[in-house]
């Protein structure tokens, strides 16, 4: 955005009378409504009638934009899907339109906008997809290579993993050449851990198993307060 003029935003709202509030009333706050089509800097997308799908969509009809979700509910569920569907941050239900304004600015800054909490349970889903692609990558070794990944997670050397599997230590060192290429690591160290984490997961998933045998509310007050500002 040019620093030479206002914030361009967009309005994807279903509800038409709040949809022309708000355009009459955000110019107020130094920002220019302007339709999706016209270069918007943010896009303010109403999840209280159209749920996540509605920023799917609009981030389909304006790819450049930032996009504000409106209208959450305060719950850490529907506030992380909106943040997995590309809301740079979220203005929740019953916000006043100082606050919807103060987000919308904070957006077009690249600003994120999330609490504490929901950017904790963030960074735990992302250390939890990590473990995915670990496992992912663990199936994707040769029966031999999982041999040799886990005779380096016991500590041995090329040579003892040679000798133990009888194998030349030429042919060692190809395997664990293709084990850290395929999980992605440069030590045989990190290689280790990945493995001994992936026993941990699959020990926990067998003692599981044996175990287990044994309609939208509205938006209030930025709502009221911009069909009577």
């Amino acid at each position: 955005m040019r620093r030479d003029r206002r914030p361009r935003v967009a309005l994807v709202v279903e509800n038409r009378p709040y949809r022309d509030a708000l355009g009459r009333v955000l110019p107020r706050y130094g920002l220019t409504v302007v339709d999706c089509s016209e270069d918007p800097d943010v896009l303010l997308v109403d999840v209280a009638l159209g749920g996540v799908g509605s920023l799917r969509d609009a981030a389909a009809t304006a790819q450049d934009a930032r996009m504000l979700a409106v209208g959450v509910r305060d719950l850490d569920r529907e506030v992380l899907s909106c943040i997995e569907a590309g809301a740079i941050g979220y203005v929740v239900r019953g916000a006043s339109l100082d606050d919807l304004a103060e987000a919308t600015h904070r957006a077009v800054r690249d600003e994120p906008l999330a609490s504490p909490h929901v950017i904790a349970t963030l960074m735990r889903r992302v250390a939890a997809l990590s473990e995915v692609g670990a496992q992912a990558s663990i199936g994707g070794l040769t029966s031999r290579e999982l041999e040799v990944a886990e005779l380096i997670e016991q500590g041995l050397s090329n040579k003892e993993i040679a000798a133990h599997l009888s194998i030349a230590v030429t042919t060692v060192k190809n395997h664990v050449h293709s084990i850290l290429e395929k999980l992605n690591v440069h030590r045989r160290g990190e290689a280790a851990s990945l493995v001994r984490n992936s026993g941990s997961k699959a020990a926990q998933g067998s003692r599981g198993d044996q175990s287990a045998d044994s309609s939208p509310e509205p938006i209030r007050s930025a709502e009221a307060a911009a069909r009577n500002p």
